[in-house]
Order: structure tokens, then sequence, then C-alpha cells
């Protein structure tokens, strides 16, 4: 489930443009937040490179991508991922992120609540559309990334192992 989460991050990122998707690692580590610089658990991650003329609408979605992914795998809505307190607990740091990509964009969701509803589930919606048709692809990546765990995949290697 982390690696086709991980994946849904990666694979949007590509699709929006090639050269956002940089790598993607599925290994139990302990990284640092390059934005707080506070360190956290990881599963995975996924390394893609934001410029500074992104839109918001683009960065949540490459955010919620990996939940949308899950969503697409697993057949799983919306409102049943963001029930669960363990799934609320493991997009934190995607939420959080997206959070201050709003913020950095002047858009400040006053709630929650609000964010939830109106803006991750936007960039929720926006991923799943885009990757709706590419459930084959999430899941050839996925499986080429558990065959290779604890490794630094960079895109190259996914574009050719997996007909990008």
């Amino acid at each position: 489930r982390v690696c086709v989460h991980e994946v849904g991050h990666f694979y949007l990122a590509y699709t929006y443009r090639p050269e956002r998707a940089v790598s993607i690692c599925i290994s139990r580590q302990v990284n640092t937040d390059v934005q707080t610089g506070q360190e956290y658990a990881s599963a995975g991650h996924v390394i893609t490179f934001e410029p500074d003329y992104s839109l918001p609408k683009v960065l949540v979605s490459i955010r919620a991508a990996g939940l949308a992914a899950e969503s697409l795998i697993y057949g799983e809505s919306f409102e049943d991922l963001m029930n669960g307190a363990s799934v609320r607990c493991s997009v934190k740091t995607d939420t959080d992120n997206a959070k201050r990509d709003l913020e950095r964009a002047g858009l400040s969701p006053s709630t929650e609540d609000e964010f939830i509803s109106f803006y991750w589930r936007a960039g929720f919606s926006d991923a799943v559309c885009m990757m709706r048709e590419s459930v084959d692809k999430l899941q050839s990546i996925a499986e080429y990334c558990l065959a290779n765990l604890d490794r630094d995949i960079p895109k190259s290697d996914l574009v050719s192992a997996c007909n990008l």
C-alpha cells in the first residue's frame, strides 16, 4: 500500500511534466522534511522538482496523488479513506505540505474542514481523473519498486522498465 501511495505522487508529477518526477524509493527510514527541517519516519519517498511558477492546484493534486492512487487500486472512496484515523495520520506530511503550498500562493483555508472538504478533495479528484486510465501503469511501477526496495530509483530506470 505504501508503494502504491508513493507511486501515485511520482506518476502524477511525471504526467504533469516528466521533468517534475526525479526519483522514488521504497524503504523504511528517517528523513528530514526539506521545508520544515523536522525529522519523520517514512516507508518511502518521492523526489519531485517543483518550479517556482507551479500553480497551487497542480501542487495540491500531486500531494493528493498518493491517496488517489490508493483509491484507484483498492477501490476506496475519498470519504472512506479520509474517515480512517490511520489514513489521516499517514497523509499528514502530504496535507501539511499542501497547506504550505497554498499559503505560499496566498490561499489560506480558515479551518481544517475547509482544507479537507475543498482543497484536498479537489486535488484528490484531479489526481483520480488524471490517473484513472493509468491503473496498469501504476501497478507496473509499484511492482518494479517492490522488486527494488531500499534503492533510489531514478526516473530514467522507471521510464525504460515500465514503458513510461
